[in-house]
């Protein structure tokens, strides 16, 4: 899975869709970043796991515009003869949140340079530049009326869990974390898969046992990161069918972990 191919393959369908017909000055406002798979094909989460590339989207932008975060959805994992892969398969769709100054000026144009492997039986790098053109009004500004093809994939974002109801102890090869006052959170019994965020980390799953004001899920300490391990950096998403989104959204964890 890890090997590149230069092999001719399908084409990956990339798109750019803007939340507004225009922006605001000193307003917030987001893209969303869609990629169309063929079927049978997948690309690399931002750590791939043991195969495959990652996916990387990097903004250019002009004068007067921030770049806050992007938002990604979370994996699945891909099992090629034992080696662990995340990986995104059909439809995928990424959110940019940007800041326009108050002084911004237009007409605005954003250009985003996206890279990825595009794997089934040996992984093709692929490369692709977006360019966004919007106008620059103070007045109102409508919904873009793309933005309902896109609105619907934002189920698939996670939702980052406040670092104070997430506690993470390592003691010897094992990272015990309790989550709490997730009213909505994952049920006793019930599995979970961790991603980590950092490269080369591959993803593990455990069971989610009760605990005095939540629950507990015990990692092996190789999905933390830093040296030595220091942080619970990813994503627990619960088991679900493929194809199918999980019954819980996905969590989003960064915490620094207790000795």
């Amino acid at each position: 899975m890890g090997s590149i191919a230069h092999a001719q393959t399908p084409e990956v369908q990339v798109s750019a869709v803007p939340e507004f017909a225009a922006v605001r000055p000193g307003s917030v406002f987001r893209v969303a970043v869609r990629l169309q798979l063929p079927q049978g094909w997948h690309i690399g989460w931002i750590n791939p796991g043991a195969g495959g590339l990652a996916t990387t989207l990097a903004w250019h932008m002009p004068r007067g515009v921030e770049a806050r975060e992007t938002a990604w959805p979370f994996p699945e994992t891909d099992d090629a003869e034992g080696a662990i892969s995340h990986v995104y398969r059909g439809t995928v769709v990424l959110f940019s949140t940007f800041d326009a100054a108050q002084n911004l000026s237009g007409p605005l144009t954003l250009s985003a340079q996206l890279e990825w492997g595009l794997c089934r039986v040996q992984c093709v790098l692929q490369r692709r530049t977006l360019q966004v053109w919007l106008p620059i009004t103070p007045g109102v500004i409508q919904r873009s009326s793309a933005w309902a093809d896109v609105q619907l994939a934002e189920r698939s974002l996670p939702v980052a869990v406040p670092a104070g109801d997430v506690h993470v102890v390592l003691s010897g090869d094992s990272a015990t974390a309790t989550l709490s006052r997730l009213p909505n959170g994952p049920a006793p019994g019930s599995w979970l898969t961790f991603f980590p965020l950092e490269p080369g980390r591959r993803s593990v799953v455990g069971r989610v046992h009760v605990a005095v004001g939540g629950v507990t899920l015990t990692l092996p300490a190789s999905v933390l990161s830093g040296s030595p391990p220091g942080r619970l950096e990813g994503l627990l998403v619960g088991a679900h069918a493929p194809g199918a989104p999980p019954v819980l959204r996905p969590l989003a964890v960064d915490v620094t972990v207790s000795r």
